[in-house]
């Protein structure tokens, strides 16, 4: 999902070059109305939905805070060493952000700030199947369940995005941006909680935990694609 995301961006980090060029080419023929004021919004993006206060001070320069929050629920069933485990899959993210804007053309601008990260995913299983040992039937209750958590190392993530922002109706009171960009969060960190005869897997002398967390170290940098419509309040 995070190559698909980073493809996505790559695309459209090419489109705002060519709009940049096309927009220099293009004279400004309508500067009548200052579109600056207090908008109200909602937005949507791959960390989740939700909604936003902007503030245009002017041309250049705006800032913007508000949050989003994304909860996605999957069930994987899957059969292993002639155990089946059924697994469900419990994906949290989002963020509640501070902003600022910079325009360096008309309608294409960078953004930085932070978010306060609630980035959060678990995967939660258990054994649905006895396990035969020899002669002896393991009953399911008793091989346990277990649950593995990650979390951010950064709660606190910077974060930076490109965008194009386009002011609708004559008197400017609606905006459309599409913005693309990346927060840091740091390396992942992995909590296992483990019982039964699996409870083993959550032993710190068996380095389960650390294995985990090296293989995801790499996906430090989580990709935002980010769309949102607001109206001028006043």
């Amino acid at each position: 999902m995070i190559k698909y995301a980073l493809y996505s961006i790559a695309l459209f980090l090419l489109i705002i070059v060519n709009n940049a060029y096309a927009q220099e080419a293009i004279p400004v023929t309508n500067n009548t109305v200052e579109p600056k004021g207090l908008y109200v919004g909602g937005i949507i993006s791959t960390n989740g939905w939700g909604g936003e206060l902007k503030y245009v001070i002017n041309k250049r320069l705006a800032v913007r805070s508000g949050y989003e929050t994304l909860n996605l629920s999957q069930n994987i069933n899957y059969h292993q060493e002639e155990i089946d485990f059924e697994t469900n899959l419990d994906y949290k993210t989002g963020s509640i952000f501070l902003l600022g804007d910079f325009n360096y053309t008309r309608n294409l601008y960078i953004s930085g700030g932070v978010m306060f990260n609630s980035f959060n995913p678990a995967i939660k299983g258990e054994a649905t199947s006895d396990m035969q040992y020899g002669d002896i039937t393991i009953p399911a209750s008793m091989l346990g369940d277990f649950t593995i958590t990650i979390t951010p190392e950064l709660k606190i993530s910077p974060y930076g995005s490109l965008g194009v922002r386009s002011f609708l109706g004559k008197k400017k009171r609606g905006i459309w941006t599409t913005e693309v960009g990346c927060f840091y969060m740091g390396a992942p960190q992995v909590d296992i909680e483990a019982s039964g005869l699996i409870a083993p897997t959550a032993d710190p002398a068996l380095g389960q935990k650390e294995k985990l967390e090296y293989q995801i170290e790499q996906y430090k940098f989580y990709p935002v694609l980010k769309m949102g419509f607001a109206i001028k309040l006043f």
